[in-house]
């Protein structure tokens, strides 16, 4: 545990625990994610605290007598791939604090006190997908992965007919075995992304199970995202056939919005630009990125 106190109207007037949280504060923490994100919804919140996270892994700060965090950081464990290692690394996600008390140090005491925590958990270096990657810079992460977020209108999404698009286009079940092949065969020769397991995409299945998520599978890729109005934005997009992509995106939207990797020739027709995706932070001297190309999909 650490103490803290936050400057407030050029004042020391309230002290600040920093700890990681109990059953109890993790539960109550959820009001501070729907806060600062609700575009997730309780359904995705109480999905991501149950599969994801745990609460030995989030770092919140409380206000004295408080059992409710006003500033908070999930430590994420997660296996990447550099080139042919596998690296134990810490995702670092729902960094939020609440709108009356930002700009007050909170958020830095928090990564002070994380670094520390997650060397003495033994992870190699930590990662996060950012806002804003200066405001993150300040903390010693650097961008390591660019992707390219491509747009398209309803009317540029060619569909090749019928006869000429089997097997590309023909929907199956999600499957968490087959999922974790085609996500694996998907990967090879791509470094930073997460070693996955059927385990993992039993939950993958889950979340795109929730209302507004969408998720299409075919025998050469599978595409992931959430529908906002008459646009639907994929979260994941992986296939082993560059043949099946016109095939993953769901019908009926006007737009679409996906990831693709940053060097990847778009399709025709699609607009968007490259994005800084991934940031890292090393935390042992002996950690070695190695060369790239990187790209991966964590996105919380």
């Amino acid at each position: 545990m650490t103490g803290h106190k936050l400057r407030l109207r050029g004042r020391f007037i309230i002290a600040m625990q920093i700890r990681l949280l109990n059953e109890t504060e993790y539960e109550l923490s959820k009001s501070l994610w729907l806060e600062c994100f609700p575009e997730d919804g309780e359904e995705f919140v109480d999905w991501y605290y149950s599969d994801r996270s745990r609460p030995e892994y989030v770092l919140g700060a409380f206000a004295e007598g408080e059992d409710t965090p006003v500033s908070m950081l999930h430590m994420i464990p997660v296996d990447m791939r550099f080139m042919r290692r596998t690296e134990k690394v810490c995702l670092v996600s729902g960094v939020s604090t609440k709108s009356t008390l930002r700009r007050r140090g909170l958020c830095s005491a928090l990564f002070d006190r994380s670094f520390p925590i997650m060397r003495e958990r033994g992870f190699a270096a930590t990662v996060l997908q950012p806002f804003d990657p200066r405001f993150y810079e300040r903390y010693g992460y650097r961008t390591f992965i660019l992707r390219r977020r491509a747009e398209l209108a309803a009317e540029s999404v060619v569909r090749p007919s019928e006869t000429v698009g089997r097997p590309y286009g023909e929907r199956i079940a999600p499957d968490p075995d087959m999922l974790f092949k085609l996500y694996s065969h998907s990967m090879l020769g791509f470094s930073g992304c997460t070693v996955r397991s059927p385990e993992y995409f039993r939950g993958f299945i889950k979340e795109y199970s929730m209302d507004g998520a969408r998720l299409e599978v075919t025998r050469y890729g599978c595409c992931a995202g959430y529908a906002a109005g008459g646009e639907f934005h994929a979260t994941e997009l992986f296939f082993t056939s560059n043949e099946a992509l016109p095939y993953l995106l769901p019908g009926g939207f006007a737009r679409y919005s996906f990831p693709l990797p940053a060097d990847h020739v778009p399709p025709k027709g699609s607009g968007g630009a490259i994005e800084e995706f991934s940031m890292i932070k090393p935390l042992s001297p002996d950690f070695r990125m190695g060369p790239g190309p990187m790209y991966g999909f964590d996105r919380y």
